[in-house]
């Protein structure tokens, strides 16, 4: 018996242990790791130049044919370049307005990256840099959210990590706040 109380014990640590911030599906976001748990970084020092994976997590699908997610920094910060994962991505928009295709699709797993921006941190007094994800103009479905290319030309729209703030964050003491995509009129809704 004590052999399955300690068992069930270190399964339970194992899963905490390697736990994604935002558990929702078809979901995108910034993250300063390639395991999708740490969307703050309170160490940058100034004028470093900080790598920043853009994410997609717990997808229901296998493959990525493309997307298209748009962003906006708040603070002193500067885009360097975007390098994308995929080797034949192109994008026909711009470092903050992306618009992709994939060549070839890009096999998905529930943490993957599909770009990494590198960002030039301005700040010598620790000013927050926020990071404010959202989708792209024109949006083939909608502005507010990332889009998904599927197999077959099949569009999706994702949610985001965040929808009311930062969707990561420099040097802000980690004012990121997973929520659900949901408007307050829906939750009305559900007490009528």
């Amino acid at each position: 018996m004590k052999k399955l109380v300690v068992l069930l014990m270190v399964m339970v640590m194992a899963t905490s242990a390697f736990a994604i911030v935002d558990p929702d599906t078809n979901s995108m976001g910034f993250y300063f790791d390639t395991e999708a748990d740490m969307p703050c970084n309170d160490a940058v020092t100034p004028y470093a130049t900080v790598p920043v994976a853009l994410t997609l997590v717990n997808p229901d699908f296998d493959a990525l044919y493309g997307f298209e997610a748009g962003y906006h920094l708040e603070g002193p910060a500067q885009v360097l370049s975007v390098e994308f994962l995929n080797p034949q991505a192109l994008n026909v928009g711009s470092n903050t307005n992306m618009i992709v295709g994939f060549g070839s699709p890009t096999v998905t797993s529930p943490i993957t990256t599909v770009a990494i921006v590198n960002v030039l941190y301005l700040s010598t007094t620790n000013e927050p840099v926020d990071f404010m994800l959202h989708g792209t103009t024109p949006s083939s479905i909608d502005p507010a959210y990332p889009v998904f290319l599927l197999a077959d030309g099949v569009l999706i729209s994702g949610g985001m990590s965040t929808v009311d703030g930062p969707n990561a964050q420099i040097n802000g003491g980690c004012l990121v706040v997973a929520t659900e995509e949901m408007s307050f009129d829906s939750v009305k809704s559900l007490y009528r």
